[in-house]
């Protein structure tokens, strides 16, 4: 009988019955051999999946397209609330789930916005900066930058082939991004310097109100990108910088998108549609975007990084959320999709979708399991962003 058992389990469970190997009612008969055959099923499914999962992820460059890592960059800033920094004994934490999971890169963010950020009031912020301390946040933030790294399994890369090298020394790879482009309001020169710190991709917009241009939370202001938006920009991919329109408006994104001519990011969010088993997507909550947002941001050759937020804002699951990223796929094909955490410790330890770097293979088994194929996980976890952060710069 155990071998009878065994052999069932290797079976999916649709399979077993097809063929007749016990009648349905014979099975609902003996609930313990049901249960223990259901058990059976569930752990060789799993196994099967994850293992396919771990071994892509192996052979991978994995990159999470956007992350803050326990809000590294509000250290020292009093009254933080959400957004204050969990500890350096966190982060620790972080990088080692990371490489438990077989992440071994992700794109942090200089915020510029972090001293003044305070989302519902308006412009999204408790004052303006004062002086230069956009810029001084700046260098704020790139010296606790550089003395973690000193400290912690982590270290700035600024090339895709530096990737193996960190791995072989038990580090997670840094690609720096900015989130917010307050530091450099009155001097796009500043994204010289910013390159030469190790800036690979620049965010103009976030959620405090810039002079760069319009982002998704607020109303319409410039009617996209202001002409410093524009030159700031250019700039940036003068010197080989990503340009993410992450917070950014549509109309602000199809403005870059004219003059940027270059593939585009979209690091973290959703896509806007109606499910017919969850329901309609959180057509209220102004970070998702419609399908000619996303199309947008596809026909530059570019990506959009699949956010896992929780609800009430985000999917209420798993299910819902890989049907989402199914969904985002179907609409611009899979070359233009990523994955990205926006990892906010403060918020994410109760999320049922991605609670854990830890947890990460089993999830990305779950995609294999709906039907990626091992190229198109391959894709999704790495290959689309190092494909064109390798042609960008």
């Amino acid at each position: 009988m155990n071998g009878h058992l065994k052999t069932i389990a290797m079976s999916s469970r649709r399979e077993f019955l097809k063929k007749g190997t016990l009648a349905s009612t014979a099975l609902m008969s003996i609930d313990p051999m049901r249960q223990l055959i259901d058990k059976l099923i569930m752990q060789s499914d799993q196994t099967d999946w994850s293992a396919r999962a771990i071994a892509i992820i192996n052979k991978s460059s994995t990159i999470d397209l956007h992350s803050h890592l326990g809000l590294w960059e509000s250290k020292g800033i009093e009254g933080a609330g959400i957004f204050s920094y969990m500890g350096d004994d966190k982060l620790a934490q972080n990088l080692e789930d990371m490489m438990e999971g077989g992440c071994k890169a992700a794109f942090i963010c200089i915020t510029s916005d972090m001293p003044i950020i305070e989302l519902g009031n308006p412009g999204n912020k408790k004052r303006d900066f004062k002086g230069q301390e956009g810029w001084l946040e700046y260098k704020r933030q790139m010296s606790i930058l550089n003395d973690l790294c000193s400290r912690l399994p982590m270290k700035i890369v600024t090339d895709s082939a530096q990737l193996k090298g960190v791995s072989k020394d038990k580090k997670v790879g840094i690609f720096l991004s900015t989130e917010g482009g307050h530091i450099i309001e009155g001097n796009p020169g500043r994204l010289s310097e910013m390159y030469q710190d190790g800036i690979r991709k620049f965010q103009p917009i976030h959620y405090a109100k810039t002079k760069l241009g319009d982002n998704q939370s607020d109303p319409a202001y410039f009617g996209g990108l202001t002409p410093e938006g524009k030159t700031s920009i250019k700039e940036a991919v003068r010197h080989g910088m990503l340009i993410d329109m992450a917070h950014a408006s549509y109309q602000a994104t199809k403005q870059a998108a004219d003059i940027s001519e270059r593939p585009l990011v979209l690091s973290h969010t959703m896509m806007k549609y109606d499910s017919k088993k969850y329901g309609s997507y959180h057509y209220d909550f102004p970070r998702w975007i419609s399908e000619d947002h996303a199309k947008l941001i596809a026909d530059t050759g570019g990506i959009i990084g699949t956010w896992p937020l929780p609800k009430p804002l985000g999917a209420a699951s798993q299910d819902a959320f890989i049907e989402a990223v199914f969904k985002m796929v179907d609409t611009v094909g899979i070359d233009h999709v990523g994955w990205a955490t926006d990892y906010i410790d403060s918020i994410m330890p109760t999320n049922p979708i991605f609670s854990s770097y830890k947890n990460w293979p089993a999830l990305c088994g779950r995609f294999l399991e709906k039907g990626f194929s091992e190229e198109d996980l391959s894709k999704f976890i790495g290959g689309n962003l190092i494909r064109i952060f390798n042609n960008h710069s």
